[in-house]
Formats: structure tokens, sequence, C-alpha cells
């Protein structure tokens, strides 16, 4: 009874047992044995001569990992003595999905780690199970004085303001929220971070966050405000000082003397006399913002003000809403009392670029704005008034932007009360001597240089390219060639890199492409034209018409079916 107890017990373990005497003969193996191995009659006399040598050639009693068969196997062995007889008890366990499941952690561990944002995972306790190299960067922690803390405890916050607790209770993620905070050691950190549950067979078994390191809000609102100096570097320092306003160019020190620059500095100086909603449109590079500072300092009120100017393309959204309007303490974790854009624009203006890549979402918010003249701070009630002048801008044309919805239309016709379409370069090429030479003279004496001059021959291959980065790319290549070339008196098309010679070689090949199929065309329509003259002539006889044109009938029907002319003989009574 007992021993079948014991046989029964060792039958529905997990291990596969064998037991051999002291002549390595075996005296006893479980079912289990057969099953790990999946034995037949044949192998089992295999799988147990396997295990003999490993008793032969391995230390008693000890435990190691051995491969059979692609399996991952752990192979335990204990001497025993019973009734005076020497017995060894060998213990396999099959390790093959643990040892899979090491590996793919491990793999899944090196990636994370690998990765420039930072990386937490908690449980559904909130306690930290995975913190990667990055975060570790951000915050200065180290994992092993963190991991199995609730991170309520390691970030210093209340339980109600964890969004990875909001994210466990909601099942829902939190994308790219602004955070501040400060850790255990007290260090402050500022991220954008997005939070995400981890969902098995509907059951939420975790939470994860993916962030990314950023500059302090002060910082920001600082560099905003600084914003202005990132457009084309071509007009850097025509005004040595910056003015009061935060501005340094007026119309007067736009480039330009073609008909087209020319009516558009007109249209901007009318624009300046009111301070009605402006939406500018050109391409990279054509100096949208140097017209939006022009306009600004055009105006008698806004030029005694502010010149604020933001990229929308730049910021996320929920950071953008924040810079814009400003927040009040406690509207988010971390958040303070902070002032917008808007309101620190005052009677000056606000200059949104790339509008079409705000949010639709902030531009729905923008609309209200313009429409009730007020709004509100980020998780404030308080009404404030909208005082300054916003001023946008595409570098996609409007109506395109309106077709792909990455531009409201109700905000489109709010924003566009005046328009101003700036010219690309290839639009306006008597414009480039000028551009060229002006930049001459900056870039050298930049440098130190000695001022040289541009060639007809330069100029000239100037005007044939078609400037798909405008006077910002003109602007590179010849800073490029004043700081390469040594003591030669004029520019030549020699001098020019590489890379914009290549550019425009393939340019010239793509165009006198167009020439040719342009020319193939016209060939093809004249052909076309005399062999329907000479059917007319022959009334549609084909043997008529072939011998008129000198040519073989075969020949005729054949041009007939190329150029698509079908028989027009007329049918008689």
């Amino acid at each position: 009874m007992l021993l079948s107890l014991l046989e029964e017990i060792l039958n529905n373990v997990k291990e596969a047992i064998i037991v051999f005497d002291e002549n390595y003969q075996v005296a006893y193996m479980n079912k289990k044995l057969n099953l790990l191995f999946e034995t037949t009659t044949n192998t089992l006399e295999e799988v147990i001569s396997f295990i003999q040598l490993k008793l032969d050639t391995e230390n008693p009693n000890e435990t190691q990992k051995i491969i059979y068969h692609n399996k991952i196997l752990k192979f335990h062995r204990k001497s025993i003595i019973i009734n005076n007889k020497n017995l060894i008890v060998v213990c396999i366990e099959d390790c093959t999905m643990v040892s899979n499941l090491e590996d793919s952690n491990y793999c899944f561990s090196t990636v994370l780690n690998s990765i420039h944002e930072g990386i937490l995972i908690a449980d559904t306790k909130g306690k930290i199970q995975f913190y990667n190299k990055q975060i570790q960067i951000f915050e200065g922690l180290e994992p092993c004085n963190i991991l199995g803390k609730p991170i309520t405890e390691v970030y210093n916050i209340k339980p109600e303001n964890s969004e990875h607790r909001t994210v466990l209770k909601t099942q829902t993620s939190i994308i790219d929220r602004y955070q501040k905070y400060h850790t255990m050691h007290n260090k402050e950190i500022h991220l954008i971070a997005s939070t995400y549950p981890i969902i098995k067979n509907g059951k939420i078994i975790s939470t994860y966050s993916v962030s990314r390191n950023l500059i302090t809000i002060k910082e920001l609102l600082n560099n905003s405000k600084k914003i202005q100096k990132r457009f084309s570097p071509i007009y850097e320092n025509m005004l040595m000082d910056k003015l009061e306003n935060n501005t340094r160019y007026t119309l007067n020190n736009i480039i330009g003397k073609s008909s087209r620059m020319m009516d558009v500095i007109k249209r901007a100086r009318k624009a300046g006399e009111v301070l009605s909603p402006l939406l500018i449109y050109g391409e990279t590079g054509t100096g949208k913002e140097l017209f939006v500072q022009g306009i600004h300092n055009e105006n008698p009120i806004t030029k005694n003000h502010p010149f604020l100017a933001i990229n929308c393309a730049a910021i996320p959204e929920s950071l953008l809403e924040s810079l814009l309007f400003g927040t009040v303490e406690g509207s988010f974790t971390g958040s303070k009392n902070s002032i917008g854009l808007i309101e620190q624009a005052g009677h000056g203006t606000l200059y949104l670029d790339e509008i079409n890549s705000m949010p639709l979402n902030l531009q729905a918010k923008i609309l209200r704005v313009l429409q009730e003249k007020q709004y509100r701070r980020v998780g404030g009630k308080e009404e404030l008034a909208l005082n300054c002048r916003v001023v946008s801008s595409t570098n996609i044309p409007p109506f395109e932007c309106l077709s792909n919805s990455t531009l409201r239309m109700d905000l489109y016709f709010r924003l566009a009360v005046i328009s101003i379409e700036i010219p690309p370069l290839r639009e306006r090429l008597e414009d480039v001597d000028l551009l060229t030479n002006y930049f001459i003279e900056f870039f050298s004496m930049k440098y130190g240089k000695p001022i040289v001059s541009a060639s007809k021959d330069l100029i000239k291959l100037f005007c044939s390219y078609s400037w798909p980065g405008n006077v910002r790319e003109l602007e590179h290549i010849i800073e490029s060639v004043v700081t390469m070339i040594d003591y030669e008196e004029t520019i030549l098309p020699h001098h020019l890199p590489s890379h914009l010679t290549s550019l425009m070689e393939l340019q010239e090949v793509h165009q006198k492409s167009l020439q040719v199929s342009s020319l193939a065309e016209a060939l093809l329509d004249y052909e076309k034209e005399v062999l329907l003259n000479a059917l007319e002539q022959c009334n549609w006889n084909i043997s008529q018409t072939a011998k008129k044109l000198g040519i073989v009938r075969q020949n005729l029907q054949y041009r007939m079916r190329k150029l698509k002319i079908k028989n027009m003989k007329p049918h008689t009574l």
C-alpha cells in the first residue's frame, strides 16, 4: 500500500526520476522520464545510455544544465545508501521554456536599455519593475535603489497625482504629458512622458511610461522668445543691435528689386497699417519671419510692444498649449502659475509659425480665442483679454493644408483676413545677382576674407537653377564658397560645392529630356497632320496615299496605327 502510494507520488512530480544501482543499471524510473524524452521502445535505451554517460563523466551530487536534442535540461543527481546498497538518484527537469524566457528577457532588456527614451514599468501595485539606462541618465537614480519600490515614494508624489495609477484605473493611455517633479534625491526633472496600460485577456497587468528629457519651462519660455532668431540666417546681423521689442528687422532690410518682391513689400506695408490677423505663405527658406518682423515694426502700435514667435511643429501639443495660454498651479502634475505667450505679447505680435502643424483640437482653441477675443490659462477659470495681433504662416499652400485636413477651414478664414504670399527664389531670378553679391560681402566680412566678386558665368548658372531651398540655400552656398576659396578675385562655377554641381547637372539633364520629349511630340503631331492631309487628298485610299508619300502600303498602315489614325473613308450609297 505504502509502496504503491509512493510510486503514484513519484509519477506525478514535475521532474523525471531515474534510479541506478552501483553497477549503473536501472533500478527505477518514473513515467515522466518517457514523457520528457518522448521515448519509444527503441529510444529508451539511447536515453538511458546518455544518462549513464553523464554519470561516468561528471562529478556526483551536482546540478548542471545540459542540452539534449534541442532541450535544455537541469540535471541533478545524488548518491544515497538504502539497505547497504549504493544508489544514484537522478532528477531531470525541462528548463527549455524558462531558458528561452530568460533569453527573451535579456534581449528585450538590452533593446530597452539602448533606446534614447526613458522607460519605466510598474506593476498593478505601482511598484517599479523595470527602469532603463536612459531614464537613469535623466533622473540620476540607480535601479538597485528603486526597483520594487512604489512610484509615489521614489518621486515623492501623492497617489492621486500618479499617472501610472490613473492609467491603471482607467485603462486609458496618457499621451505626451508634460511632467515636472522631484526625485527621492530632490533632483528637479522636466519630461514629456506618455503612459500606457499593458492589457492581457482583457485585464490590466502592468503600466509603462516612455519619456523624453526637456529643459525647464523657464528655459523653454526664454527660447520661445528667441525663436525669431531661427528664421533664415541670410538676414542675421543686418541690424547689428536687437530692438527693444525683440526684433531685428524692418521691411527696409528686405533684399530684392524684382517686380514680384516690390509688390509683396508694398502689400506688407499695407498690412502693417492695421492690426487684422495676417496669414503668410512661403516655401521654406523664403524669409517669412523677416516679413512678419518687418510688419510688426511697420505698425505704430505693435512696434512699441513685444514680438514673440513660436514654431508650432517643434513643440508637443500639451506643452504648446501651456506655452501659449499659460498655466495655473495644480492644473497638472508639477504645474506652476505661468504667463503664456499670448499674455506676454501684450499689445504686440504673436507669430505662429507652421500653424498647419498645430494639432486640430488646439486649432479649435485658437479659433475660439480669435472669435471671443478672450482665453483662459490651462486649468484656470478667469477670462483674459486677447490684446496682441496674431500672425501665422505656412510653408505649404493654404488650400493644400485645407484639402489634407491639417488646417481647419474656419480657423483659416479667421487667420487670413489679410494674406501675403512670398514668391520662391526661382520666381524672382532678377534678385539672384543682388542677393549673391550681398552674401559675398556679408560672409567675407564675417570671416575676415577679401571681398571678391561673382563671375557672370556664376550668376548665369545660378539663374538657371531652380533653388529648391530658396534664399536660404543660396546663402549657405555662398558661405561655403567664401570660407573655402583662397585668394581668388572672382568666384567661378568650379568653386561651387560638388553636391550643388551634381544637382545642377541632374536638373540640366532633366530639362533636356523634357525638351527632347517635347520635340518628339511635335514631330509626331506634324507627321499625323501630313498623313491626314494626304489621306483626304486621296479619298482615304491607302494604296494611292502610300504612293503619293513615297512609302509602301504596309509602312503607311503601321504609321496610321501608331498615330491612332482611323480609316475615315466616306461610305457611298
